[in-house]
């Protein structure tokens, strides 16, 4: 069984509002969505992938605070989480810790994503307004410890790039684990991505195109880093960039071939993936058919 961690992916809808005098503003509704349903039902549906998901205010609160309890997951995935979920917590806003005379300390998380990975863990990193750089900057994703890991650099300003006309997509490898036997040939338009910098040594499965005159930017990037591997994803899995991205046809075998290859539990011959392996508590004992030696441009550069 592979287990995944899912960090995003919803969120809660207010309105409408009315104005029914200069006096009086209501709101008269509120529903919470989960945008990443299609996507985790995806991923479990063959009963081999079990997904936990934290959404964006669980993140801030429950993400795991230690490297051991990031281990009893398999694969981590983080969709439209601003960076700054992971490195906040709510001790440091309570009127408590502040009076108190203790001394607030608390581990830095995207670091330990890091040594997530390096120990044998997969990330999936999912572009979006509040993921790579972002929107107006807000991801600040740029300069972390878990952009070491990555097989992309992000720019250090806002990185959206929108296309309400649509992304033309071009498959750089059809042979890949995560490419192989999908109809990219019926790959449908991004309404919008995140542009970034490949780093040296990478293997770049995708780009995407703005238009006829724009550059073949990442897309779909992987990376071996130390005994773990990574993964960007430039556009978004969820509305809005994402919503004719989820309809497509091969939307879930996509996803869940990634998964399996972030997990170390692809088939190497084309055929359905064996079941996947029994997590060990120092995430090494599938990994070591990699190298540990750091491929892709290596750890920390």
């Amino acid at each position: 069984m592979i287990k995944v961690l899912y960090a995003g992916g919803a969120g809660v809808m207010f309105g409408p509002m009315f104005a029914l005098s200069p006096f009086s503003l209501e709101w008269k509704g509120l529903q919470f969505h989960n945008w990443a349903k299609a996507f985790i039902d995806g991923l479990e549906r063959g009963k081999d992938i079990q997904v936990t998901q934290l959404p964006s205010w669980e993140v801030y609160s429950s993400f795991p605070r230690r490297l051991e309890d990031l281990k009893k997951h398999d694969v981590v995935i983080i969709e439209e989480v601003e960076a700054d979920t992971f490195y906040f917590y709510p001790e440091f806003y309570s009127p408590d810790a502040w009076t108190s005379p203790e001394i607030i300390v608390l581990p830095n998380r995207l670091e330990l994503l890091r040594e997530f990975v390096a120990a044998g863990g997969g990330l999936l990193m999912v572009g979006g307004w509040l993921s790579f750089q972002g929107r107006f900057g807000h991801g600040v994703w740029h300069g972390t410890p878990v952009e070491e890991a990555l097989p992309v650099i992000f720019q250090a300003t806002d990185d959206r790039v929108e296309t309400p006309q649509g992304a033309a997509v071009s498959i750089k490898s059809r042979t890949h684990p995560v490419m192989r036997g999908i109809a990219w040939d019926k790959f449908p338009p991004l309404l919008g991505y995140n542009r970034a910098t490949v780093r040296p040594g990478v293997q770049v499965l995708a780009t995407v195109r703005s238009g006829p005159r724009g550059p073949d930017d990442p897309l779909i990037v992987v990376r071996e880093y130390e005994r773990g591997r990574t993964m960007v994803f430039a556009s978004d899995t969820t509305p809005h960039w994402g919503v004719n991205f989820m309809k497509w046809g091969g939307y879930q075998q996509f996803w869940r071939q990634a998964t399996q290859w972030l997990a170390g539990s692809e088939s190497d011959t084309g055929e359905a993936p064996t079941p996947a392996r029994t997590r060990q508590s120092a995430l090494t004992p599938t990994r070591n058919k990699r190298t540990s030696k750091h491929q892709g441009g290596g750890g920390r550069t």
